[in-house]
């Protein structure tokens, strides 16, 4: 019959159905098998990411925040053992402002008469006063006719006679850079104690004329800085009319320098050091202070930081060389080891750990190992940038408060003015703020 198959064909038309569905599921599979690769691939990087961003969350709220109290051990109460106790100290005589004498002729009792004094107890009441009123004084200037002259004169002898008397000045310094203030806080405390009103746009004025005061101790302060054999810098952000500058921070062992730049460049600290070769820069690691003239010394103290983020067993062997490290710095310079130290550290790169995250803290050690012993080759040089991040943390707390700088004058005020504020209170550490600062203020206005 016309259009009849026979059963061999159907069965060779079948297979050949089946083997062209064969081969096309043996594409498509091939495909899914490439697709499945392919998101097996985005996946590890995914989590490899996700790693890397955890690491760097935990990392940065080591910065931010302190452990909670529970993961923290409880300092014990009070006092330790054997501390003495503080009492005030007695007021120097020649401080006593008045005097009051309590004695008596009858017994309080019997009403008789009593004998000689047989002791005496003295006590002491320390006060201020609370809302002293202001100086104000009173400049009478004559003027003369001079017939022949034919001009009108007046004495040679009148000083340069200023709105705001020093102690003003003082204490707007005081309020504004130790107190950390904003302006509308200075002139509420200085109407509240004084009784004294003042504008804050006569305050911020006050601060740009004290920064033109010390013009020519701030060039000393830098000229300290750049001759100095040991510097320790960091930096931090600032904030300048609302744009993100950097304070930079130079501290030596007689004199703090700040530097309020717009960029984070190693220009900044390469400006601010000069071209001394015989010197020693303390920092934290960062790349800007590398290519600088002198030798390096990076911090232990951010070393051990990232080893106990990403291997807690690393961080105790590099805890435990740490240590060691302070005790060889106790010894003369002469006596010291460096070798010995650089090989236990390498020993340390080179040894196997089970942390996934190790390695992270390798490649810190692998970058900065030939700098991180500097301080076994110098005196008093600390393998630490302590020095440095506790001059700049008062900028910080100041950064927060009032929010930084509104205009580029006020950045170039405050970076000169707390440079040799710092300078004066570090140099002279056991006299208070107004007994270095007041007569800094008088010689500079003599001068003028």
């Amino acid at each position: 019959m016309r259009g009849h198959l026979t059963k061999e064909i159907r069965l060779e038309i079948n297979v050949t159905r089946l083997k062209n569905g064969t081969v096309k599921l043996r594409k498509e599979n091939h495909i899914l098998k490439q697709v499945i690769k392919e998101k097996d691939r985005e996946i590890k990087i995914l989590e490899d990411k996700l790693i890397d961003k955890e690491s760097q969350r935990k990392e940065l709220l080591g910065f931010l925040y302190k452990p909670k109290k529970k993961d923290r051990e409880k300092k014990p109460l009070g006092k330790k053992i054997g501390a003495l106790g503080y009492h005030r100290p007695i007021p120097k005589e020649d401080s006593v402002t008045s005097e009051h004498t309590y004695t008596l002729k009858q017994c309080p009792i019997c009403k008789d008469n009593v004998g000689d004094v047989v002791d005496t107890v003295v006590k002491y009441t320390e006060d201020i006063d609370l809302k002293p009123r202001p100086l104000v004084s009173k400049h009478i200037i004559t003027r003369h006719w001079c017939k022949h002259c034919e001009t009108y004169v007046k004495s040679n002898d009148i000083p340069e006679i200023h709105r705001i008397g020093t102690n003003t000045l003082g204490y707007i310094l005081y309020a504004r850079y130790r107190l950390r203030l904003p302006m509308e806080r200075i002139k509420e405390s200085l109407f509240d104690l004084y009784n004294f009103k003042i504008s804050e746009g006569e305050i911020s004025e006050k601060l740009q004329y004290a920064k033109d005061l010390f013009g020519r101790d701030y060039e000393a302060i830098i000229i300290m800085i750049q001759e100095a054999k040991v510097v320790y810098a960091d930096e931090t952000g600032w904030r300048m009319n609302g744009d993100n500058w950097f304070l930079w921070v130079f501290v030596t062992t007689s004199g703090i320098q700040y530097v309020i730049e717009d960029t984070r460049g190693k220009g900044v600290a390469e400006r601010a050091l000069g071209d001394k070769e015989d010197r020693v820069i303390i920092s934290d690691g960062y790349a800007g202070y590398q290519n600088l003239k002198g030798d390096k010394q990076q911090c232990w103290v951010h070393l051990l930081r990232k080893a106990k983020l990403h291997s807690q067993i690393l961080y105790e062997d590099l805890v435990l060389l740490y240590k060691k490290l302070l005790i060889e710095l106790e010894k003369p310079k002469e006596k010291r080891y460096r070798k010995k130290f650089e090989d236990l550290f390498e020993i340390l790169i080179q040894k196997k750990y089970s942390d996934e995250e190790v390695e992270k803290v390798k490649i810190r050690m692998r970058h900065h190992k030939h700098v991180l012993f500097t301080c076994l080759s110098y005196d008093n040089v600390l393998p630490e940038n302590n020095t440095a991040e506790r001059a700049i943390r008062p900028q910080v707390v100041m950064r927060k408060i009032f929010g930084g700088s509104r205009s580029l004058a006020g950045t170039q005020a405050h970076a000169i003015n707390t440079s040799v504020i710092e300078t004066l209170r570090k140099q002279n550490p056991d006299s208070g703020f107004f007994d270095v600062i007041l007569p800094l203020i008088r010689k500079r206005r003599s001068e003028l």
